[in-house]
């Protein structure tokens, strides 16, 4: 079977796969573009001089379109379809952005910034957002407060797109992803051309899952980083990596202060990435199984204290979450919090002398003004107890802790 260029309006009514051979000489014959695409590329290139010989091309019911389909997975490529004139072969892309939070809000910066780039450096030519449907986010079940994405494109004037796409999606090239929060299905993801690219804050395959930056600071990790890396359909962050850097973890960083280096960090890499996507996206490499860590949501039962960890464990859980749950402990049957929590280096040196401490044990310290609470090697110390209301140290010590009759206190 000959096809010539004119035949691309013939009508089909099933799908057929044609052979190799004949599906080269309609490219070679044809001055349409043709593109690759896969979720799992083994092979591209940029110019198509050069055809992978491992391809299939399909021509679908109803438009004969040059598809050309590399990979390792039998069904991987099957759901997308593209006609040949509407995928680039370079920059500037068609951007589709996914977003929730304040980390995403970097990346969706330098993009949004770089629409207005000219001549070469410009990389995005159209930029979309999809963001929650309701433009509130929850805290701990009270105030509603706007998520930062929704204002971040009410302020520029940015097009947004609610979540869950309901219909098709036509006309991007590229999905960018960034502490997004939802699975996309893989008809979304086969959507784009070049796939979707997450900017994820780990070194994968460690910290896979939905709080990398908070389980680096629990776990004491000395190093971290961003991987920009494949979405795949039905897990999170198992996709081929394009992009890895490292970065050693400043010392006493909490979760805020890491998350702002590794925001700025994963915009930079993504505008790299997008810059010659098609090399990255075929020089990208599986993630390897060896070292896998996970790493679930963020949930208030975290916070509650566990007296017979060491100071240093306590002042990462403090680190880690303290922004968003304040530690918690219970006292004669009451929840209270304890935040302000002073570094275990100068707590190590304060002079408290209590004979044969117990685990949770309270003392106040009127030198330094803390509260002073027994751990598995020493003291830790708060400045800021909430029970009823939110109290310093010294009143806590003087409503609840001072007079003869009282005794020795304990948390637990």
């Amino acid at each position: 079977m000959q096809l010539a260029p004119g035949d691309c309006n013939f009508k089909m009514t099933q799908r057929k796969v044609f052979p190799l051979q004949v599906m080269r000489s309609f490219i070679q014959q044809s001055t349409l573009p043709v593109r690759p695409f896969c979720r799992s590329w083994s092979s591209v290139t940029t110019s198509m001089k050069k055809i992978p010989p491992a391809c299939k091309y399909r021509l679908p019911s109803l438009q004969a379109t040059a598809h050309l389909h590399t990979g390792q997975s039998s069904g991987d490529c099957d759901q997308a379809d593209y006609s040949t004139d509407d995928v680039r072969v370079g920059p500037p892309w068609r951007v589709m952005f996914f977003g929730s939070d304040n980390f995403s809000i970097s990346s969706l910066r330098a993009l949004h910034k770089n629409t207005y780039g000219e001549n070469e450096g410009k990389l995005v030519d159209t930029l979309h957002v999809v963001c929650p449907e309701t433009k509130y986010i929850k805290r701990r079940g009270r105030t509603r407060v706007i998520s930062p994405i929704w204002q971040y494109c009410h302020d520029n004037d940015l097009t947004t797109i609610p979540w869950p796409i309901r219909g098709e999606v036509k006309g991007y090239d590229v999905g960018v992803l960034s502490s997004f929060g939802h699975l996309v299905p893989g008809h979304l993801i086969d959507s784009f051309p070049y796939g979707i690219a997450n900017i994820h804050p780990s070194l994968l395959p460690r910290w896979r899952g939905a709080s990398p930056i908070t389980h680096a600071i629990l776990e004491g990790d000395k190093t971290t980083g961003v991987s920009i890396m494949r979405i795949m359909p039905k897990r999170f962050d198992v996709g081929p990596i394009l992009l890895q850097e490292s970065l050693e973890i400043p010392e006493r960083s909490t979760t805020e202060s890491l998350q702002g280096i590794l925001a700025s960090k994963g915009a930079d890499m993504i505008l790299r990435v997008l810059a010659d996507l098609p090399a990255f996206i075929e020089n990208g490499r599986s993630q390897t199984e060896k070292g896998v860590t996970l790493c679930g949501k963020v949930v208030a039962s975290m916070s509650i204290i566990d007296w017979s960890q060491t100071s240093s464990e306590i002042d990462r859980l403090q680190r880690a979450i303290g922004h968003q749950f304040p530690l918690e402990t219970s006292w004669h049957g009451n929840q209270i919090r304890l935040s302000k929590m002073a570094d275990p280096m100068d707590t190590a040196a304060w002079e408290i002398k209590v004979a044969n401490p117990a685990l949770g044990e309270v003392h106040y310290d009127k030198a330094t003004q803390q509260l002073c609470v027994w751990c598995k090697d020493g003291w830790v110390g708060f400045g800021e107890v909430t029970l009823k209301k939110k109290m310093t140290a010294q009143d806590f010590y003087n409503g609840y802790l001072s007079g003869k009759d009282r005794g020795r206190q304990y948390f637990v």
